[in-house]
């Protein structure tokens, strides 16, 4: 029976922990801090390690290094509730086997036990690495590490059941096709087909006929019948991109068709039935399209129903290396040897803004596959034009800080702790997607003290003459 050691200065976690790994056939011990971990391993018999990160006095990263001192062979799992891409990188460069978040979920938490069994009877060292990120959740083709990328799976999760119309808002590679495909392929509608359109791609004439068919005669060319791809789409799902593009006499058409569920072929009079669910997504913001005239109110408030905002790559960093290791995998498979990214370029990787998004990274990554030639990808295997920006970007950084200082010293003690205490709220509140309730116990201050730090930081009124 492997033995498992547990380490976790909260009383609670060890509890949780030892329950659910005694109920699926383990033997464990608990030690509620480094020392007291280090004790029992050093006389025996345990065959994994479960360990918090943030512990006194001895954190998670230098138990690591203490254990693999004292046992190379003895994998160790780590767990913490303060995910970054940093620590990720420490770890596997300590030798963890394997870095997950907390709160964790159940059947990961035993499919990384089972893989750390597997390594104990395949007699393997746990080597330092240097390119492992943590990898919080995997939805369809979505790859989720940011707190804002975990809430869209979970508004993916919840509206894909439904019958709701969609609108999804993101920049040009940020991957609104790929939530639009999550969407329909967790929906009663994924035996049936999901058709795509870029209403951007097309005229408007030929857009037309495209979506609603037509029929033989109706223009020059129109030698047959054709149904259009509401009706190819019947019984699934029809996405519309760019739907800012399209002109405002098919806004009405299509307003029609969501109302009534029927349409009508170009140069036809039948009217035919359709049942299609639509997705629609957008680059430009509709709302301020609809306000300015450019497209229909009564459309919009059709689509607006559900909203999802995808934000852009460089606003949600910690997705940047789990998708570059995605992208990795799959465009070297048939490679001998298994290429990793050294510091170096995970660095570039980190620094590079990504205009582009993730396509932009993929396309990278695809780079990097097609001339990597040893094990260890460095700077120099990376497309030259990122690296040169990225290190623009670094250059910069220092000089941002020292202006930042210089404005900091002439301010007092009062103003600074409340600017950097303003700074720390917004970004454990952007951490939890807005929520004010996960953030206050993010946070472990009562939902009436966020409200009120989050008013007084709010800009107060001039006072009247």
């Amino acid at each position: 029976m492997t033995k498992i050691l547990i380490v976790d200065d909260e009383v609670r976690i060890l509890i949780l922990l030892q329950s659910l790994l005694k109920a699926n056939g383990y033997e464990t011990v608990t030690a509620k801090d480094g020392n007291e971990a280090l004790e029992i391993i050093r006389k025996g018999g345990i065959d994994l390690v479960i360990t918090d990160l943030r512990m006194a006095p001895m954190d998670g990263l230098k138990l690591i290094g203490s254990v693999k001192a004292l046992q190379p062979k003895l994998p160790v799992i780590l767990l913490t509730a303060y995910a970054s891409v940093e620590t990720a990188i420490d770890a596997m460069k300590c030798g963890a086997f394997d870095y997950m978040t907390k709160p964790f979920k159940v059947d990961e938490m035993l499919a990384t036990v089972k893989r750390a069994e597997a390594c104990i009877e395949n007699d393997t060292v746990v080597v330092p690495q240097e390119t492992e990120a943590p990898l919080r959740y995997r939805f369809e083709n979505l790859i989720a590490s940011s707190a804002t990328m975990l809430h869209v799976c979970e508004m993916i999760q919840r509206v894909a059941p439904t019958a709701a119309t969609v609108l999804i808002y993101g920049e040009s590679g940020t991957g609104k096709e790929v939530v639009a495909r999550a969407i329909h392929n967790n929906s009663p509608r994924k035996d049936k087909p999901l058709v795509a359109v870029n209403c951007a791609a097309l005229p408007a004439e030929l857009l037309e006929s495209e979506l609603f068919g037509h029929t033989r005669g109706a223009f020059t060319g129109a030698v047959v019948d054709k149904p259009g791809l509401f009706e190819t789409a019947d019984g699934g799902t029809l996405f519309l991109d760019e739907i800012g593009s399209l002109p405002l006499p098919l806004q009405g058409k299509l307003l029609r068709v969501l109302q009534e569920k029927e349409i009508r072929r170009v140069g036809g009079n039948k009217m035919i039935p359709v049942d299609v669910r639509v997705i629609a997504a957008s680059n430009t913001n509709l709302e301020q399209m609809a306000a300015e005239g450019s497209f229909r109110t009564d459309l919009y408030y059709r689509f607006a129903v559900i909203t999802i905002d995808i934000p852009p790559l460089r606003d949600r960093t910690e997705d940047i290396l789990p998708l570059a290791q995605h992208f990795l995998k799959a465009e070297t498979e048939g490679l001998d040897f298994k290429p990793a990214f050294s510091k170096e370029a995970i660095e570039i990787l980190m620094a590079y803004k990504w205009p582009g998004n993730v396509r932009e990274l993929e396309n990278a990554i695809k780079h990097v596959a097609t001339f990597i030639q040893s094990d260890t990808i460095s700077p120099d295997d990376l497309p030259p034009r990122i690296v040169t920006r990225a290190r623009e970007y670094q250059a910069a950084k220092p000089r941002d800080t020292a202006d930042s200082s210089s404005s900091e010293a002439s301010k007092s003690l009062k103003e600074f702790l409340k600017i950097k205490e303003k700074e720390y709220l917004d970004r454990i509140l952007n951490d939890n997607a807005g929520d004010k309730e996960k953030t206050a116990k993010s946070l472990q201050v009562s939902l009436a003290t966020l409200y009120r730090k989050l008013s007084d930081d709010a800009p107060q009124a001039e006072p009247g003459p």
